[in-house]
């Protein structure tokens, strides 16, 4: 019996069409028991969410009453969300204006913040006061206005100066089309928490003293970036296609010829790489499955001809990674044993990781204290099992290789923290105490302490504690958009204090260290499929020769596999355990910043990911996922324990099948090109042929007059796509029906599910979602008959239904997501089939046999939004084949 054989997901509805239940069915061994796993939430008279259970808290509540439900919300009268209880993330509170905006907020850490704003309800100070410590002015924001601003640099209007916890950011001067062409970066004198004043001479006082770190940009006529000329006048040039996209990328440093990073950039029909040259000569060829666009070969050969790596990808039908094979390594024989250079992979039936083998070298790296050399002659086959409790959380890893170890979790009884232990397991008060009350972890391993701020960033890392107090520590601070801009290692020794330090800016990071006198530029650059490092020391280097070129070369998911030099030649390879543990390195190590998925790793051990970090030997986030429960209620869990498919980027979610667009000038009269040429297309009386039809009309959904489609009528529209799914999913499983594209089966079921989502998220988009970085506002759109405009409720056919979510920045700048788009199900393929082929029922749905309904709702809604928003990106996460198709078509690249 296959392993997935009876293990369907069954959701239960409420007689309001509202989702109650979902069932999934694990199981983990062929032949083996199927373990039922319980999603659950309950709803308040209003329809809305008020709580949801995991399957482990819900599960146990059948002998206990005291599990609560991992998510508690408390809604106001207009369904906007006022206060959530989250066993891991603790108690959120926020109180919202007239406008939507956030006024004030507070947390069960007993952080109070508030949001000033001005006349135009844009932030202009954001105040925050922990318990015990006075209020503080955290961040002031300057907006360009006459007497303010330059309106020859067009500054009005624009957001021109940001005062944020780590310096200021001045925005010197905008391209007409929007972005900015100038910043001026300064940073703090103290690393330390800043209130910042009114005026603004008084805040200068707090800066550093100097002209500050300058980025300058230059753009094309169209909207794309030409040319950056970093703080250090290191100067990048692109060089696009006719479609915009990278074709050829120069380095020019200061003082020197330019020198090309990446060339010959080339591209499949869908905008994937196929092939490029680097600056070193090395030539990457990728080869993808045609039926998804899966990556299944990637081969990279110096100017010599020698491969330096061949991956050889396979996957299972469901695209999740079984194998990952680099022929470029030979076959070893080391202590009796044979080591193919093989990676494989088992599944449960959720697609969680099971089992991996594969091969490494020496010990298999753990812990903290990872970084150490391990002999890459000494290599050996392991096994790794991994077994999760039913809310998802690793409870224990078993490793068999080289050096044999093993790793247990225990979580406590009502929430998913968890804590690492060897022989007895802690207890609920132990685990506890090992967090903070917003579900941050306090402590690596003992004496290891952490530290976070009262935006539950990490703030500081303490490695080594001293009875004296004079303890080594690891300083961290974040900018203007929350990322990190700012970092301080400080080791005590019998003498001095050692201090190194990193300063993140545009394209360029400036690294010192005062115990070996080292001044370090390493100027950063994106090249098609790679990333590039330069070395360029403001000293004498230690050896060698200055300006030292590091190509990486990266796997699937951005990690960083081999680093070669401006020559070809190999400097560094490392391979990793699917958690992102090193399996195996060879090679000069001490300048690889960036390993594992592409990402920084700290001293400390940990992953930097943009608004997370990462614990890899824990195969667990050290923080709350800051997105909320976007990728599930077990918000410390790692890309749904499916690593080698999955990958998440900045450590909000997991995102697989992402698609995304710049928009500059070219994008926008593209978009308008393609509005006008879209439509939808019906089918002639007689079957023949489709022909276009002018009878259709997309129209934005709202309350009032001005909008012919209300949001109640879609939602009864929506209840009816669900309930007509449902019962075509049910009936296409016994009939085995098949479409061109995908199995009727899956395409009723995916229809099933979105139109749920869409559901939910229209009864909860009433008001926009303010954050002190962004806002975000939900949009609806209904394809209809131009003559059903007039008409009311059930007498108005809706063919289809897009949802978009637009993403606004303090600057003004959008991104536009693609959330859902769904159509009727009588337009699906093979519905015939379904409802019989009668007279009766043919002439009945003859109306929906249409085509084009998905890229009709797509582009005319993004034509909408684009010609409404300063939209710089469009993004959209392809869920079937068409829907991909549709992306591309719009000039979208995978970007995950």
């Amino acid at each position: 019996m296959s392993l997935h054989v009876n293990t369907p997901r069954m959701s239960v509805v409420d007689p309001r069409g509202l989702p109650v239940r979902t069932v999934d069915y694990c199981r983990d061994i062929e032949d083996g028991p199927v373990e039922s796993r319980i999603n659950r939430t309950l709803h308040d008279a209003a329809g809305r969410a008020v709580k949801q259970w995991d399957p482990r808290l819900w599960l146990s509540q059948a002998g206990d009453p005291l599990p609560p439900a991992n998510l508690t919300q408390v809604f106001t009268l207009d369904s906007t969300v006022i206060r959530s209880d989250s066993v891991d993330a603790g108690t959120q509170i926020e109180l919202k204006g007239l406008a939507g905006q956030t006024v004030f907020s507070w947390d069960s850490r007993q952080t109070q913040r508030d949001i000033e704003c001005d006349f135009m309800q844009r932030p202009v100070a954001i105040f925050e006061q922990g318990a015990n410590e006075p209020r503080r002015c955290v961040e002031r924001m300057t907006y360009g206005h006459p007497g303010c601003g330059d309106p020859s640099r067009n500054q009005y209007g624009q957001l021109i100066r940001h005062d944020h916890p780590a310096g200021s950011v001045l925005f010197d001067a905008f391209a007409i089309s929007g972005p900015r062409t100038k910043d001026i970066r300064h940073f703090t004198l103290e690393p330390l928490a800043t209130d910042w004043p009114e005026r603004e001479e008084d805040r200068q006082r707090l800066l550093e003293p100097g002209v500050g770190a300058t980025t300058q940009w230059r753009y094309g006529a169209l909207g794309d970036v030409l040319e950056q000329t970093d703080a250090r006048d290191n100067r990048h040039t692109f060089e696009l296609t006719v479609d915009g996209r990278l074709r050829e990328r120069r380095l020019q440093l200061k003082d020197q010829p330019a020198q090309i990073l990446v060339s010959d950039i080339r591209y499949s029909a869908d905008g994937s790489i196929e092939r490029e040259t680097a600056g070193n000569g090395v030539v990457a060829a990728l080869t993808y499955r045609p039926e998804d666009g899966r990556l299944t070969v990637r081969r990279d050969k110096d100017a010599a001809g020698r491969v330096l790596q061949h991956w050889i990808y396979d996957y299972d039908p469901m695209g999740n990674v079984l194998s990952i094979e680099d022929k470029a390594l030979p076959i070893r024989y080391f202590a009796n044993q044979r080591i193919e250079p093989v990676s494989r992979f088992v599944y449960d039936s959720l697609y969680q990781l099971i089992m991996a083998f594969g091969w490494e070298a020496g010990s298999a790296s753990q812990g903290p204290q990872s970084m150490g050399r391990v002999d890459p002659a000494a290599v050996s086959n392991y096994q790794q099992t991994y077994e999760y409790d039913s809310g998802g959380n690793l409870r224990r890893l078993t490793h068999v290789g080289a050096q044999s170890h093993g790793r247990k979790l225990q979580p406590a009884s009502y929430s998913n923290r968890a804590l690492p232990y060897e022989h007895a397991p802690p207890d609920d008060a132990q685990i506890e105490a090992a967090y903070d009350r917003r579900g941050n972890v306090l402590q690596l391993e003992p004496g290891r302490i952490l530290s976070w701020n009262l935006r539950n960033q990490l703030q500081s890392v303490s490695p080594v504690e001293r009875a004296s107090g004079g303890n080594d520590c690891e300083v961290y601070l974040y900018g203007d958009v929350g990322l990190r801009v700012r970092k301080i290692r400080s080791l005590k020794t019998n003498a001095r204090t050692v201090v190194a330090e990193v300063r993140y800016l545009p394209g360029l990071e400036l690294r010192t260290d005062n115990e070996i006198g080292e001044r370090l530029q390493v100027i950063t650059a994106e090249g098609g499929l790679n990333n590039i490092r330069v070395l360029h020391w403001e000293i004498p280097p230690p050896t060698g020769t200055n300006d030292r070129y590091r190509y990486a070369c990266s796997d699937h998911l951005g990690s960083v596999s081999l680093e070669s030099d401006d020559r070809g030649a190999i400097i560094s390879q490392e391979v990793f355990h699917p958690f992102g543990t090193t399996a195996w390195q060879n090679g000069e190590l001490k300048y690889k910043y960036v390993r594992y998925s592409g990402k920084e790793h700290d001293a400390t051990g940990l992953y930097y990911y943009g608004f997370r970090y990462y614990i890899p030997w824990l195969q667990r986030w050290a923080s709350t996922d800051p997105a909320g429960y976007s990728d599930g209620l077990n918000i410390y869990r790692m890309v749904r324990n499916n690593p080698l498919t999955m990958r998440d980027a900045l450590g909000l979610q997991a995102e697989t099948g992402t698609y995304e667009a710049d928009v500059g000038i070219r994008v926008r009269l593209a978009f308008k090109l393609l509005s006008s040429q879209a439509h939808v297309s019906r089918l002639d009386l007689g079957g023949v042929e489709y022909s276009k039809s002018a009878d259709f009309k997309l129209v934005e959904v709202g309350e009032g007059p001005d909008f012919s489609v209300s949001k109640r009528e879609l939602l009864s529209h929506l209840r009816m796509y669900r309930r007509q799914y449902r019962e075509m999913y049910h009936d296409s499983m016994r009939r085995e029906l098949q479409n061109t594209n995908v199995s009727a089966e899956q395409n009723f079921e995916l229809g099933k599910e979105i139109a749920e989502i869409t559901s939910s998220s229209l009864k909860y988009s009433s008001e926009p979602r303010v954050s002190e970085e962004k806002t975000v506002t939900k949009h609806f759109f209904a394809l209809i008959n131009r003559d059903d405009v007039e008409k009311k409720g059930q007498d108005k056919v809706i063919y289809g239904i897009a949802e978009l979510s637009v993403s606004s920045t303090k600057g003004g700048e959008s991104t536009v997501h693609v959330s859902n788009v769904i159509a009727h199900p009588l337009t699906q393929p093979g519905v015939d089939k379904f409802l019989g082929e009668s007279v009766e029922t043919t002439e009945a749905i003859q109306p929906f046999k249409l085509r084009g309904i998905g890229t009709y709702l797509t582009v005319k809604s993004l034509a909408r939004m684009v010609s409404t928003h300063n939209v710089q990106k469009v993004r959209t996460a392809a869920v079937n084949p068409r829907s991909a198709a549709i992306a591309k078509r719009l000039g979208a690249r995978k970007v995950a």
